[in-house]
């Protein structure tokens, strides 16, 4: 079955129409800073040794589907930075973590397509444990994954996305996260954070994680915000009046949800995600969600850069005001929100949101015609995961 790739330009043209301003690139043709597809996700009991092994993993599965593009690692036992990786680094370098695990001990560890941390990567994932004493009063841990945002480019690659995102949250029963577009920068992020401020205040669907391991102490009792993919664990769903309260008020134009077998849920605003520039404004799905959101944000976050004024970074009033960006936008009134298009991507076991012929990738030549309201199939066993249809265009 062919892709309909006119129907998924149409739904990221926003997205590659802007890359070329959000990118920085040096006359030399060196990547400083990329547009990337982003997840990061924050855990509690980090110090204890199966999180920890649970936490390795994770870098385990993500060399096995993206090694052919890893070219470098940092770890904080090495002493060194960066080491560009060998044959066996990886293998060596688990094996030293995974004392560090059982011993309760932290660790930090990032693998990616960079050889150093100068320059921004395409591939990474990156993690930072916390030490097993700390664990009782609740202290955060963080696995973060980056990949290049053309994936999104097919439906098999928005779905290998789609599937980390779900692994993360239920191997590592996640109390939050979030997962999107985002400026990333270098490993050595402190020059170009400016860069990223700067972009931040132009396109409002950006989230703004350079530095996820500063946040993790502010981040213990509130979330972030809202992006493309925003992930829940139990406490903050039942902070919003449990599962089945919150499902009815998501109940929103181009809004998506999905329940883990581990009781987390993810929230997903619209089709692709937005970058949202200003000639389009704030994206209405994500100010759809942060409204129902809002009162389990953070409060009072501390600056999302260090040492910047006003002019070059976020300092404490930039920061708040970026966290409630979407708090004053006005939603759709009643008679706009009718004209709204239904849906062109649907969950298995949802209702079809639109008669039409859907097809599926996660099972070969599985293209048939649908009545609105009609339950969409699953297939459990499929190599791609969860079981997402695409409405095809005439």
């Amino acid at each position: 079955m062919t892709v309909n790739t006119y129907q998924r330009m149409q739904a990221y043209a926003s997205i590659s129409k802007n890359v070329d301003f959000i990118e920085g690139v040096t006359p030399e043709g060196v990547v400083l800073v990329r547009l990337g597809l982003i997840c990061t996700v924050y855990f509690r009991q980090g110090g204890q040794s199966d999180v920890g092994h649970k936490v390795l993993g994770c870098f385990e599965r993500f060399v096995e589907q993206f090694g052919e593009h890893l070219q470098g690692q940092f770890h904080d036992f090495s002493g060194r930075g960066f080491t560009s990786l060998r044959k066996d680094s990886i293998t060596k370098a688990k094996e030293k973590l995974s004392k560090l695990v059982d011993a309760g001990l932290a660790f930090e560890w990032t693998l990616q397509s960079e050889k150093n941390g100068e320059r921004a990567a395409e591939y990474s994932i990156q993690a930072m444990t916390a030490h097993a004493e700390r664990d009782p009063y609740g202290v955060l841990s963080y696995v973060k994954i980056v990949l290049p945002w053309e994936r999104l480019e097919t439906p098999e690659g928005e779905q290998q996305f789609l599937d980390w995102v779900r692994y993360l949250c239920q191997t590592l029963d996640i109390d939050h996260g979030y997962a999107g577009l985002a400026c990333t920068l270098p490993y050595d992020r402190h020059q170009f954070q400016p860069y990223e401020f700067q972009i931040a205040q132009r396109y409002s669907g950006l989230m703004v994680d350079s530095a996820p391991h500063m946040d993790l102490a502010e981040l213990q009792d509130g979330i972030k915000g809202v992006n493309w993919l925003t992930l829940l664990g139990p406490r903050y769903i039942e902070k919003l009046g449990g599962m089945a309260a919150l499902k009815q008020r998501l109940q929103l134009p181009d809004i998506g949800l999905q329940e883990t077998n581990n009781g987390r849920l993810i929230i997903q605003a619209g089709l692709l995600p937005d970058v949202g520039a200003p000639e389009s404004g704030h994206p209405p799905a994500y100010v759809a969600v942060n409204r129902v959101l809002k009162s389990i944000r953070v409060s009072n976050p501390d600056q999302l850069h260090t040492c910047m004024d006003d002019a070059e970074g976020f300092t404490k009033t930039n920061t708040l005001a970026w966290y409630a960006r979407f708090d004053d936008v006005p939603l759709p009134d009643e008679s706009a929100e009718q004209t709204i298009p239904v849906g062109k991507r649907c969950e298995a076991g949802q209702p079809c949101p639109e008669s039409g012929t859907w097809w599926t990738p996660a099972k070969e030549n599985a293209q048939r015609y649908f009545e609105q309201g009609e339950q969409m199939p699953d297939f459990p066993d499929s190599v791609y995961g969860s079981t997402i249809w695409y409405l095809q265009c005439e």
